[in-house]
């Protein structure tokens, strides 16, 4: 019974050292240390401590990674979301079994199922503490054009559950092979952009609390250090604009007088009900409103709020939060040499959304002002890179706080404005075109380790 609470206990220190993985930490190389000791603490326990094992490091990993959504709002949002979300992490160990053949197999599999579970339930998921994203820095990164954050998750638990030479071998010719892969994607040409962080004045919630406050931070930022003819494109970050410009005349043609004044399109975030339905969108001017994106993938408890009469009988601050209506089209903004796909925020976490992004440049709105000076800047960044790798494009991301960036298709760090620092980042950024095998791919690796992990569990148990 000691022996079996020691290691219910390790399994939560080793979710810590997991966790090592993500921002603010970043070492790359800690997950795979953390799920090996995982692997050799759970191969021979019953069912019941191989789930509750799984669950613990599950959560040793979530806390402290996800700690940031509770910056404003308190401990028991970040809690219960911890809590929740570690049940996910329950295929990892689950279906082990004492037979060392077939386990490393189990073992990577059950961790690419837990991946597609944090990242699809409850609620459309929420995948932002997947261990695949922490692997952009290290020798798997060649992996993630080819078979995407999935295999970088089975590979990671495969490598973590082998110790023989013939393993390290294989993957090492893996590395060597995947460096002469012949890319799909093709590279077309470049643009000169320029993105805006505008800044805010106050963090939190209320950020925007002064209204038109945020819009005029970066309009006047945009005039101050963007000369006209300059650029061929300027970005704005989410809710830049803080009040619906299609509500408000006034604002609409400052933006307009912008884009006419740089002889230049401006791609703006804001909200606005031009639907009649509360929206957050992105809007092409040039000089004119020419095209608008209103964001598909809704942030549940921050954009919309499942079963809000139940749960309004409980806590009074549920009236405080509107509901925005989902976008229903992949709109593909279109100038006059090229054109562009936009994920606004939580988009970046929908690897649907990832397999869709067929544009010649990627961009990426985002406004990391209500999460305060924590990791999740870092952390979404990071998210951004994996993305930048799996579409082997390169991607303009830009937030209204930071960490505003240029990411190059390797998943390198070109240009970045320092955060909370009011600026422009202006920088040339390469067009291409087709997609990667991961985007072929799509659904596919994640279905099959599945199947494969129903199937392996079937075979085990009808042998025992």
């Amino acid at each position: 019974m000691i022996n079996i609470k020691l290691k219910y206990l390790f399994a939560l220190v080793l979710g810590l050292v997991c966790s090592a993985g993500f921002h603010p930490i970043h070492f790359w190389f800690a997950p795979i240390i953390a799920l090996a000791l995982l692997y050799q603490i759970t191969i021979n326990l019953d069912f019941k401590q191989r789930w509750f094992i799984s669950q613990i490091f599950g959560l040793g990993v979530l806390a402290p990674t996800q700690y940031w959504t509770g910056t404003y709002v308190g401990n028991l949002p970040w809690l219960a979301l911890s809590l929740m979300q570690s049940f996910l992490f329950v295929p990892i160990g689950l279906f082990l079994r004492k037979n060392p053949k077939w386990n490393p197999f189990i073992f990577a599999f059950g961790l690419v199922t837990s991946e597609l579970l944090l990242r699809t339930v409850p609620f459309t998921g929420f995948g932002w503490s997947r261990i695949s994203f922490t692997q952009a820095d290290s020798p798997l990164s060649f992996l993630y054009p080819i078979l995407g954050c999935a295999g970088v998750a089975f590979s990671l638990a495969y490598i973590a559950a082998n110790r023989r030479f013939s393993v390290l071998l294989l993957i090492s010719i893996l590395i060597f092979a995947g460096n002469f892969h012949k890319n799909s994607v093709t590279v077309t040409n470049k643009i000169k952009v320029a993105l805006v962080q505008g800044g805010v004045s106050k963090l939190g919630l209320d950020f925007n609390a002064i209204p038109q406050e945020v819009f005029n931070s970066h309009l006047k930022i945009s005039y101050q250090r963007i000369k006209p003819n300059e650029v061929d494109l300027v970005i704005w970050p989410e809710n830049s604009v803080d009040i619906d410009l299609f509500r408000n005349e006034n604002v609409k043609q400052k933006l307009v007088d912008l884009s006419s004044a740089l002889n230049t399109p401006i791609l703006i975030g804001g909200i606005s009900r031009k639907s009649a339905d509360l929206q957050n969108i992105s809007v092409l001017f040039d000089p004119l409103p020419k095209q608008i994106y209103a964001k598909r993938y809704l942030t549940p408890f921050g954009e919309y709020v499942p079963f809000r009469k139940l749960l309004s009988k409980f806590n009074k601050n549920v009236a405080d939060v509107s509901d925005f209506s989902a976008g229903k089209d992949t709109n593909i903004f279109k100038l006059e040499s090229y054109n562009l796909q936009t994920l606004i925020c939580y988009e970046l976490l929908n690897d649907a959304f990832r397999d869709q992004l067929t544009a010649d440049m990627i961009v990426v709105q985002t406004n990391n002002a209500t999460f305060g000076d924590t990791a999740q800047l870092e952390q979404e960044r990071e998210i951004a890179r994996v993305r930048a790798m799996e579409t082997n494009r390169e991607v303009a991301y830009v937030s209204t706080t930071g960490v505003t960036s240029i990411i190059n298709k390797q998943g390198l760090v070109i240009k970045e404005i320092p955060k909370f620092k009011p600026d422009i980042l202006i920088s040339s950024i390469f067009l291409g075109s087709n997609k990667t095998l991961t985007q072929k791919l799509g659904l596919f690796p994640e279905l099959l380790s599945v199947i494969m992990l129903f199937l392996f569990s079937v075979r085990i148990r009808r042998r025992n």
